[in-house]
């Protein structure tokens, strides 16, 4: 397999090219010794590419593997510059209130306590009732490491060295444990594509929960094989702690490690040994997560509980990639919203059983699954899914199938066989037979070979086949059938008809201001609907208009005129691209649509 290790490590050294010339010419000239250092990272390229090519064993390449990992760090390093150094802002809002709530509590201020509205009000999440999100919704675990780095080198931005190391430590770390002729993924899938680049420059918390996540992802399934935790069980369970204090998305992948450890081990160890060690392993996370959050857990509970849950119960704006773009991207509305967050629930549901029935075979892909059900919801954006991509290499590296070959599986009815015509009952001798001790009629003299004679009763040839048969479509109806109530819920959301229909009074003119808007709204559903209007020119609904003149709520059947000014001063409509009026509501969630321009 020299061929396939030769072939990963110039794949690796081909990676390493991905956004550095972007880094050199923006070194070029502000920052020329950094430009330097890219250009030494070049001439190191070309020799590794060299001897990739022509290293004649795997303990050649297995240097050169390593020196290529360091060549990606040298260039990241040089990525990252600017935004730990302060010299480029962040551009996220996820990024921006990490760093405010890390600079807070590097002061000794509480995060769940403080709001930063000067945030530019385009960036920040809006929410279905109107508001907008100013505040830190996130466990503190980020924040806290990124306060410490603040007091540390105050005139960085703490935040974002925290991000960039975990992304540095994730590299490494998939580096360490895969087999020796697999490690140049680690340098291409972390580093080489640029993928985590843009987040951590703005110190996404999911990037900080990286490197925690990996190590609890790591050959997880010989997690009690001996029905003891363990030093290295303790350790995966205190690293999943640790990034359920830092990002909600740990949260998802705890579902499912709990659900893969118990179906692993109850064939094992039985319900009660399996039981006792999911407790302490369940309880070694969740020490680690309230140790965490313990300062702010019992100063500020409430605030703490509703900064850490807000990601999830604060019903933002519809966003993202996935099939919630239909409604939101191609229809233009839906009365019934609220039956996407049902959908998603049911697919998380569904996911969990469909994981526990067929470990052996989805065993694996434990590092995919839980980011599934972000196709369904309303706010399903790819980060959700691409910031876990390095999770796809330490499952891939440190688990295999036989790792699940003695799940335990739900046992499914046999179908039962009659036994063969003229098969004597149980116990009783079959017609004709000599009587206990003599020699059957025509048997072979004491010390002759035997000749094997077909058992009596014994199922047809092909029985066991059909029962096999039988019990792999039970399995495959009974995982159709679990993934009915989500799909439901989802073409519900997609079907039902947008709440809403507009008819524009304001002449609205491509390349031209737009100070105010007046128009008249009509709702169609047996409802009432409170709507928040926003003018968008993309794909996001980024700031609401104001409510000038009109009905706060709009009951069933009535048409009400409403006047919007816009958040800003002024507002400029695109002389290219579309300009669409947006609607949304809380309770019930809605969204109605109407093109402003063409």
């Amino acid at each position: 397999m020299l061929w396939l290790h030769r072939g990963l490590s110039v794949a690796a050294v081909m990676g390493l090219v991905v956004g550095t010339r972007g880094f050199w010419q923006s070194n070029a000239m502000s920052r020329p010794w950094l430009a330097l250092v890219l250009t030494g990272a070049y001439l190191a390229m070309l020799v590794a590419a060299v001897i990739a090519l022509c290293a004649p064993r795997h303990r050649v390449l297995a240097r050169l593997d390593v020196g290529v990992l360091v060549t990606a760090i040298v260039i990241k390093v040089v990525a990252a510059w600017p935004g730990v150094s302060g010299a480029k802002e962040l551009t996220v809002d996820e990024g921006i209130l990490m760093d405010a709530a890390s600079r807070a509590l590097a002061k000794g201020d509480n995060p769940y306590t403080s709001a930063w509205p000067g945030i530019d009000p385009v960036l920040p999440t809006q929410l279905m009732d109107g508001r907008t999100v100013f505040d830190f919704g996130y466990p503190p675990l980020g924040v806290e490491i990124g306060a410490v780095f603040q007091r540390l080198f105050p005139s960085m931005t703490g935040i974002v060295l925290v991000a960039w190391l975990a992304v540095f430590a994730t590299a490494v770390f998939v580096f360490a444990v895969a087999p020796r002729p697999l490690r140049p993924i680690a340098t291409l899938g972390v580093l080489g594509l640029g993928t985590f680049t843009g987040y951590a420059d703005n110190a996404y918390p999911s990037v900080i929960a990286l490197p925690f996540l990996c190590v609890a992802l790591w050959g997880w399934p010989r997690i009690g094989r001996d029905g003891r935790l363990g030093r290295y069980g303790l350790v995966r369970a205190a690293a999943l702690g640790a990034a359920c204090s830092i990002h909600q998305l740990g949260w998802f992948l705890a579902l499912f490690l709990v659900v893969g450890l118990i179906v692993l081990r109850l064939g094992e160890l039985g319900l009660a040994r399996t039981f006792t060690l999911l407790v302490r392993y369940g309880g070694t996370a969740l020490a680690v997560f309230f140790l965490a959050s313990l300062p702010f857990l019992v100063k500020t509970p409430h605030e703490w509980l509703t900064g850490v849950f807000e990601p999830l119960l604060q019903h933002a704006v519809p966003h993202g990639q996935g099939l919630m773009g239909i409604t939101h991207y191609i229809i233009g509305g839906s009365a019934a919203l609220d039956m996407f967050g049902h959908a998603t629930i049911a697919l998380l549901v569904a996911l969990l059983l469909v994981f526990g029935l067929h470990l052996r075979t989805l065993g694996p892909a434990i590092a995919v699954l839980p980011w599934m059900i972000f196709m369904v919801s309303t706010r399903s954006q790819d980060g959700y899914w691409l910031l876990t991509m390095p999770l796809w290499l330490v499952a891939l590296v440190t688990t295999t199938r036989a790792d699940f070959a003695g799940a335990w599986q739900i046992p499914l009815p046999r179908r039962r066989t009659a036994p063969a015509q003229g098969a004597p009952a149980q116990g009783a001798p079959a017609q004709g037979a000599p009587a206990q001790g003599a020699p059957a009629q025509g048997a072979p003299a004491q010390g002759a070979p035997a000749q094997e004679a077909p058992v009596r009763g014994a199922a047809p040839q092909g029985t066991a086949a059909q029962g096999e048969t039988a019990g792999r479509r039970v399995r495959a109806l009974v995982t159709a059938a679990l993934f009915v109530p989500a799909a439901a819920m989802f073409l519900i959301g997609v079907a039902t008809p947008q709440p809403l229909g507009f008819t524009v009074n304001t002449p609205v003119v491509a390349g031209r201001n737009l100070p105010e808007l007046t128009v008249e709204v009509t709702n169609r559903s047996d409802e009432p609907v409170t709507p928040h209007f926003s003018v968008a020119t993309g794909a996001t609904i980024a700031g609401f208009w104001r409510i000038q003149a009109g009905p706060a709520t709009l009951p069933a059947g009535a048409t009400g005129t409403y006047t919007l000014v816009p958040s800003t001063k002024t507002f400029k409509v695109p002389a290219e691209g579309l300009t669409i009026l947006r609607a949304v509501s809380d309770a019930p969630q809605t969204l109605s649509s109407i093109r402003l321009t063409n």
